[in-house]
């Protein structure tokens, strides 16, 4: 499940990006989740990018997709999410 209001805490602390930027790596990422459903395993990148429905995309909006799944993957796998703090 896509979490994103502890996502884009997690982008503004640790990556610094600018309310627009995160809004769009938020917006991007709801896109791949719409295209193949997000699941927490590494060949999720792989299936997303042999979708159909990606593949149709323009290379620049494939790039900013492929972007935000990274740093999603990063956000999950970060000891820093606010979630996990005590």
């Amino acid at each position: 499940m896509f979490d994103s209001s502890n996502f884009k805490l997690w982008l503004t602390e640790n990556k610094k990006y600018t309310e627009k930027t995160i809004g769009n790596y938020v917006s991007r990422f709801k896109r791949a989740d719409n295209i193949l459903p997000w699941f927490n395993d590494i060949v999720y990148q792989f299936h997303l990018e042999q979708a159909e429905a990606y593949q149709a995309l323009s290379s620049d909006i494939r790039s900013q997709i492929k972007k935000s799944v990274k740093l999603y993957f990063e956000f999950i796998n970060s000891e820093e999410t606010p979630c996990s703090k005590k």
